[in-house]
């Protein structure tokens, strides 16, 4: 009973941020059609981001590994490295990032997750479009004070996979929806390394300066 509430306040925060973000970008939106997606990604530009999300594992190999999942919220800083190019399928450009992260476990056993991760996206810029897909790659530090038949430290390492998507909405505004996979591990360095493969939602509003 306990658990079910807790889930339910957690899911219930999840859901508010992500009215809030949509409420924020519905108050920043501005109708500027005849700007360009490139005008985002220029080289030498910076993107800065707040997402929100729930991450579930276990994912995919399932046996004997211990249900964790927990919320997470994110504070990013990117770099476009290079300005946008390319054949019409692959247009785009490369971003550098760095991120840190924080989370609370709603189903298993902990309460605390914390990180950092330097990301490397290629984000995908059609003409004449407001949709900017991505993909982007990670890695960094995590601390946690999670299962330890998952993670038998409480200082690890962290693997980082997305994809997703922005919307633009305005000249400097855009909204992001994101699948993202976070894998926790030790390295072998303590004697349990069960570790933790999860995977989620994440909802995003980035500001391009």
């Amino acid at each position: 009973m306990l658990l079910r509430t807790v889930r339910r306040i957690c899911l219930r925060g999840f859901q508010i941020s992500a009215a809030f973000l949509l409420l924020l970008a519905a108050g920043t939106a501005r109708a500027e059609n005849d700007a360009s997606l490139d005008e985002f990604f220029r080289g030498g530009h910076f993107e800065t981001s707040l997402a929100n999300g729930c991450l579930f594992s276990p994912f995919a190999a399932i046996r004997n590994r211990p249900t964790l999942n927990y919320t997470i919220s994110e504070l990013q800083v990117g770099y476009m490295l290079t300005d946008v190019s390319g054949p019409s399928l692959w247009r785009g450009n490369w971003e550098v990032a760095s991120g840190a992260f924080g989370g609370t476990a709603f189903d298993g056993v902990g309460d605390d997750i914390a990180g950092a991760t330097v990301w490397l996206r290629y984000n995908f810029v059609p003409r004449q479009s407001r949709f900017a897909p991505y993909l982007h790659a990670g890695a960094g530090l995590t601390y946690s004070d999670i299962n330890r038949r998952l993670v038998g430290q409480d200082f690890n390492f962290n693997l980082e996979l997305g994809a997703g998507v922005r919307y633009r909405l305005s000249s400097h505004w855009s909204v992001n929806l994101e699948y993202r996979y976070q894998h926790i591990s030790n390295a072998n360095l303590a004697d349990r390394n069960l570790n933790v493969n999860a995977h989620g939602p994440m909802l995003a509003m980035s500001f391009f300066f």
